[in-house]
């Protein structure tokens, strides 16, 4: 239990690192939260900021959730404190994971108002699933490009990965042969336990919620696009 403590606590401060609330302070000496759409996550430092910080920021979040359900439960098991938790491997990387994004949503170093945890999630399924994740970022992209609507992309990428790994378990496992050329070849390193079909449906429904509001302005049509380039 001890150890499973450790790896749940440094797993939320490691989410909790207020990577764009840092970059709005260093380079304009500004609180996002107080600018643009009012929320700490990189698609508000795309806009406040530009291209170049957003990138940056959304990468960072990114590896906070690699590094949580990596290195973090990598660390704890060459140096466990006490007993190591006798639990499902990919279940305790995801319960990693989902500290970060905890930490990130809900950072102790900003008075618990963070963003939404999108890029902090993506980065703990990539760190179990990549190939899926590949084609999970791929939809994202796409979306983004397309529509310019981040908040759309977002969802639309949480949606498709439980899709995605159940289909690639269920269809092509029971399939007639197609898995060995489709999906064998990609499975290396690339997880499809039942836990991330379940894990990949709480995720979705939680990034659905985290953006009613923006559900409500894509209805309305008031939601903010992004656009490229306008800053460097």
């Amino acid at each position: 239990m001890t150890t499973l403590l450790a790896i749940l606590a440094v797993s939320y401060i490691i989410g909790s690192i207020p990577t764009s609330i840092m970059a709005g302070r260093l380079l304009r000496g500004i609180d996002i939260r107080q600018h643009g759409s009012g929320n700490a996550g990189g698609t508000n430092a795309f806009r406040v900021l530009g291209w170049k910080a957003g990138l940056s920021v959304t990468l960072i979040d990114i590896l906070k959730g690699v590094l949580a359900a990596v290195s973090v439960v990598a660390f704890f098991r060459m140096h466990p404190i006490g007993a190591y938790p006798e639990m499902n491997e990919v279940a305790l990387r995801l319960l990693a994971g989902l500290a970060a994004v905890v930490g990130h949503v809900f950072t102790v170093f900003a008075g618990f108002k963070g963003g939404k945890g999108v890029s902090t999630a993506a980065g703990m399924l990539i760190g179990i699933a990549p190939v899926t994740m590949l084609i999970v970022i791929g939809i994202f992209l796409l979306t983004v490009w397309l529509s310019r609507y981040v908040s759309v992309a977002s969802m639309l990428a949480a949606i498709a990965f439980p899709l995605i790994i159940a289909i690639r378990k269920y269809v092509f496992e029971l399939g007639s042969g197609l898995d060995y050329f489709i999906d064998k070849p990609f499975s290396f390193h690339d997880s499809l336990d039942f836990n991330l079909i379940i894990f990949g449906l709480v995720i979705a429904m939680a990034i659905l919620y985290t953006h009613r509001a923006n559900i409500r302005r894509l209805i309305s049509g008031t939601e903010n696009r992004i656009s490229f380039g306008k800053r460097s």
